[in-house]
């Protein structure tokens, strides 16, 4: 039986039971049958209908309305009778989401008398017969009118009412842990099962049948509704298992497939810049350099959408690939001048990320190759200073979760040791990165440092001779 991916969800704040005016015996309402005509709106726009009172989870009531207020996408409310806890459940809504929130009131003394704060928020009217009754056809119009805006909110294109929202930079609550809410198991169900289909299409290794299930994978989480959180969370899944398989080309498409929001992200544009510049690269290597230029422009565009305050030492190590990229291909075109200064940018791309967070060792150990490349004066000056803080922030790395993490520390404190000559710590240290289980890929990325570093000292034989060791040993593993 297919999976059901999950729908947004709308919940509906609204007295319950056949209610009169506040101090008057009629007439009597029945908002029961009010909430019939609302249900029926909100499931026809594509929404999943809630309503507290009709939790079936058992428990303390207030623990379900609360859930809802803060994580529902949508909500409607009913202020017919400005009912105390409809307005207070609309204030907890304002003053904790940004979602939207669709006001609805019953036409005549209810909507004359709303208080002054909802006057402003376009509350959509519906009409009661004199005793209290919605007839049929102000059934299907109030039905029809709240649909059609529930459909323009799903679409963006209807503008939030939310005054805190509307003043204020303030965004929805991250603070909620969604897997401590009974609301949110059955989409993590959902999620929690396209995560592991991903990660066995990562360990498969008959690439082209991984990414036919990626593929797949992708299809059917685009399918479902864009405004699930937990849907983003498998897109992002799918968007870094492309990585893994080296399927740039999937992960430049998926990404205009992405939900808006989520295509804002800093993750989302980073690695997107990422797979462009690995793209550029194949270009390259390929002869197509007006292909390799287009993309290379287009991933250095992307890392410049990020702003300033989102930007990350994983923002400027990816900017660095990309200069680096352009320099190679620039000294292997003969182009020199254009080549050093995509090595002057490159350099001070991965500095800048190394600044920017000096835990991350990834960014620094680049600068330090590249600075070795480059080999001038200023360059083994800063050396001097910079090989001993990389080399501290790798040592106190925490502890590796996995081989990959394992590698990537083990090959930092190889290529630090020796960049700095170090040629018996470097001996030591390869003995334990071949023992260490690793891709294709990582190996190759390690040997091709060895021999911008090798390039770098070419005018001294022991290092080219122990440089040339270490390239063989880890050439043949």
């Amino acid at each position: 039986m297919p999976r059901q991916a999950p729908r947004p969800m709308c919940f509906i704040a609204m007295p319950f039971g056949k209610k009169a005016p506040p101090g008057k015996d009629k007439p009597v309402i029945d908002f029961d049958k009010i909430h019939e005509v609302i249900h029926d709106a909100v499931e026809g726009a594509g929404l999943e209908s809630k309503r507290a009172d009709f939790e079936e989870s058992g428990g303390f009531i207030h623990k379900a309305m609360f859930e809802r207020l803060l994580l529902a996408e949508y909500v409607v409310a009913d202020l017919t009778f400005a009912n105390p806890n409809v307005t207070y459940e609309i204030g907890v809504r304002h003053g904790a989401n940004a979602g939207m929130t669709l006001l609805i009131c019953g036409r005549g003394e209810s909507l004359d008398q709303l208080p002054f704060d909802f006057a402003p928020l376009r509350a959509l009217p519906y009409d009661l017969d004199e005793n209290g009754v919605l007839s049929q056809a102000a059934a299907a119009t109030l039905s029809a009118e709240l649909g059609k805006r529930l459909r323009l909110a799903r679409s963006g294109e209807l503008p939030s009412d939310n005054p805190i929202m509307q003043i204020t930079a303030y965004g929805s609550s991250a603070r909620v842990e969604h897997q401590k809410t009974d609301l949110f198991l059955h989409r993590i169900e959902f999620a929690s099962d396209i995560g592991t289909q991903v990660a066995e299409a990562i360990q498969n290794p008959d690439t082209d049948e991984a990414i036919k299930t990626l593929v797949s994978l992708e299809d059917e989480v685009c399918a479902g509704p864009d405004t699930v959180a937990q849907l983003h969370t498998a897109l992002l899944s799918i968007y870094l298992a492309y990585r893994e398989k080296k399927a740039y080309d999937r992960m430049t498409a998926l990404f205009e497939r992405l939900p808006t929001e989520l295509k804002r992200t800093q993750v989302a544009r980073e690695q997107l810049a990422l797979a462009l510049n690995r793209l550029a690269e194949h270009s390259a290597k390929d002869g197509d350099r007006d292909q390799a230029t287009r993309y290379r422009n287009k991933a250095i565009a992307t890392i410049e959408e990020i702003s300033e305050d989102e930007r990350s030492s994983e923002t400027f190590g990816i900017l660095g690939r990309i200069y680096k990229g352009h320099f190679d291909a620039e000294s292997n075109r003969g182009n020199e001048d254009m080549a050093q200064a995509m090595l002057r940018r490159a350099i001070d791309s991965y500095e800048a990320g190394f600044r920017q967070d000096p835990r991350d060792y990834y960014p620094g150990v680049n600068a330090v190759t590249l600075r070795l490349r480059r080999g001038d004066k200023s360059d083994f000056e800063a050396l001097q200073k910079l090989i001993p803080v990389v080399r501290f922030a790798v040592e106190r790395a925490p502890k590796p979760k996995d081989d990959m993490e394992r590698y990537w520390q083990c090959a930092t404190k190889l290529q630090l040791a020796s960049a700095d000559r170090d040629w018996t710590a470097a001996q030591d240290l390869s003995i334990d990165l071949i023992g260490i289980p690793a891709h294709d890929w990582m190996r190759e990325t390690t040997v091709e440092n060895f021999k911008i570093q090798r390039q770098a000292l070419q005018d001294d034989p022991k290092a080219v001779a122990q440089l040339d060791k270490l390239i063989g040993k880890l050439t043949s593993a």
